[in-house]
């Protein structure tokens, strides 16, 4: 996929992260900044300190300084639950320069990169990433939503219907493959078919090979946490299936093995990681809606796809 252009992409400099640094954390020296990593949704500076190398992340879109703390409050979980993940290790919610985060930088390339080189790790990078899945969505909350958000729902069948109408609000009639009256009810009869009594799990809500390290051709960390929300676990296989699955052939079968060593199936797992889907493509749709309107085409056939498909069930 391609990189998206940021809408809200603030002007920052050498300077600028140098200065954000120093407040976040103060008595670090530094010896030189450059530009770090592209990324998707951030604008990224690495430094060279004296402890070490430092990246300092000012993000474009959402920049809700709560935000950032989930972030790092997901990865923390996630790290306790036995994922490797970055440390983080200061915040500037107010710096004059917009809300950043300072994180130790973790040498490695995206696997996404290794991969296209190395296709024949595609097994064992993947069994890792499903023996990672199965550890997150160990980490269990009372209620559905935003690690932080004010809002949550008690049952996943609200916080699934939310979903939907959070998602379809923004978006006009040519946007939708379909009426939203139809939208709704297809939502509708997917939500009243999965089960209602499950825990709400973390879910990283952006995994795929581009936010996964390999060092030495080992996956050794996972990276970017800032769609992490406690939902029904099958909602992280929306992304799985469209970034993986069908662009990776090979990397389901070892990534599902590992993953049910940890998560074993169960009955009505079918409607749930169908629903699951569904919301993404979805939010997909919405988000591109909003964010870089050329994918709105890619996502609204997506989403015809899964009205129009048979359920598996």
């Amino acid at each position: 996929m391609d990189r998206i252009a940021d809408d809200t992409s603030t002007p920052l400099s050498p300077a600028a992260a140098a200065e954000v640094l120093a407040l976040a954390c103060p008595g670090v020296r530094v010896d030189e900044i450059r530009p770090g990593p592209s990324g998707y949704s951030s604008k990224l500076w690495l430094a060279e300190t004296d402890e070490g190398p430092l990246l300092v992340r000012f993000p474009q879109r959402n920049r809700d300084p709560r935000a950032l703390r989930s972030l790092v409050l997901a990865a923390r979980l996630a790290n306790q639950a036995g994922v490797p993940t970055v440390r983080y290790r200061g915040f500037a919610p107010d710096s004059p320069h917009g809300p950043a985060i300072i994180q130790e930088f973790r040498r490695g390339e995206r696997a996404s990169d290794v991969l296209k080189r190395e296709p024949d790790r595609l097994g064992l990078v993947s069994e890792t990433i499903g023996d990672w899945l199965g550890r997150i969505h160990g980490v269990h909350a009372e209620r559905f939503g935003g690690l932080l958000s004010e809002r949550q729902d008690v049952d996943w069948h609200a916080a699934a219907t939310e979903k939907v109408r959070h998602a379809l609000a923004p978006l006009a009639p040519d946007q939708l493959p379909a009426s939203a009256a139809t939208i709704r009810q297809a939502f509708a009869d997917a939500i009243a078919r999965t089960p209602l009594e499950q825990p709400a799990s973390l879910v990283h809500g952006d995994l795929y090979f581009d936010n996964v390290l390999l060092d030495r051709g080992k996956a050794v960390c996972l990276l970017d946490f800032e769609h992490a929300a406690y939902l029904d676990r099958f909602c992280e296989f929306g992304k799985l299936n469209e970034l993986l699955f069908e662009w990776w052939t090979g990397s389901e079968e070892p990534l599902l093995a590992a993953y049910r060593d940890l998560q074993p199936p169960a009955p009505g797992d079918a409607e749930r990681r169908w629903l699951g889907v569904g919301l993404y493509e979805l939010a997909q749709l919405a988000y591109f809606a909003r964010w870089q309107a050329d994918l709105v085409p890619v996502y609204r056939a997506r989403l015809d796809g899964w009205l129009t498909a048979s359920a598996p069930y």
